[in-house]
């Protein structure tokens, strides 16, 4: 017969073995807008090749995930349009390499009901952007692309927890080597549509 004590020691030992994960938070972040429908009209309203290629490659990088929306370019009438400028080292007291704005230059966070109720521009900053390569500026539009849809910034600390909708997306693009839709963007992306 086994002794009470190792028994208990056992099972104290096996219990401890036992781990049970707990429900993950959501790590995206919402910006309180987005559109009324998933079936979304973009248009490309660049100024080179270069951007237009880059902003292509964004739409298909959101459009190849697994998410509840499809951005269609159209040449008028677009929920997002996208396009570069030079705003300069600052604008507004803010130094960015990508915004996204309303079509009269403002935040466009006032929405009625939590839906948009202007076309969203999302913005290339040509001042830092005009340098970059194809695959960062891709990422940046993606980041931008990104709050158009309704998601707010996130803050990673690696390369295995960054999503998309970093802050420092531009540092973490170079640093991580990614241009595409995470898996918290995507889970963002679907709370939304």
């Amino acid at each position: 017969m086994r002794n009470w004590k190792s028994i208990l020691a056992a099972l104290a030992v096996t219990a401890a073995a036992v781990v049970i994960p707990a429900t993950p938070a959501a790590a995206y972040n919402l910006n309180g807008c987005k559109f009324s429908t998933g079936t979304l009209k973009w248009q490309d309203a660049t100024s080179t090749s270069a951007y237009a290629s880059a902003a292509q490659n964004a739409v298909t990088a959101w459009n190849s995930t697994s998410t509840q929306f499809n951005l269609n370019k159209v040449t008028s009438g677009a929920n997002i349009r996208v396009a570069n400028g030079n705003f300069g080292a600052t604008w507004n007291g803010y130094q960015f390499v990508g915004v996204t704005l309303d079509t009269s230059q403002g935040s466009g966070l006032d929405c009625s009901g939590g839906t948009w109720d202007t076309t969203m521009v999302t913005w290339w900053n040509d001042y830092y952007t005009k340098s970059y390569g194809a695959t960062k500026r891709q990422a940046i539009m993606v980041h931008e692309l990104g709050h158009a849809l309704g998601l707010a910034h996130t803050n990673g600390s690696s390369c295995s927890n960054v999503a998309v909708m970093d802050t420092d997306i531009d540092y973490w693009a170079d640093a991580c080597s990614f241009w595409k839709p995470r898996q918290d963007d995507i889970n963002g992306a679907n709370a939304l549509y």
